[in-house]
């Protein structure tokens, strides 16, 4: 079955900027799609799929989106 997790990012990301950490996340083992929710003067949020049986390693997550710049987890 797949699922989604919700994730929060610092800040309010832009365009460029979610589809640059877009393209870094989707490298991380288990990750099948990403969506954003960026609303003004909130973090965003990232919403990941994947297998329910199958969790994203936060640390491998982390570690993609510090790679896509001065990005950073909640």
């Amino acid at each position: 079955m797949i699922t989604s997790t919700i994730y929060l990012l610092a800040g309010e990301l832009s365009n460029a900027e979610t589809r640059t950490v877009k393209g870094k996340v989707y490298q991380v083992p288990r990750v099948g799609g990403i969506a954003f929710e960026v609303q003004t003067g909130q973090d965003t949020r990232m919403i990941i799929k994947h297998k329910e049986d199958e969790p994203i390693d936060r640390t491998e997550l982390e570690t993609a989106i510090a790679k896509a710049g001065k990005f950073r987890l909640l």
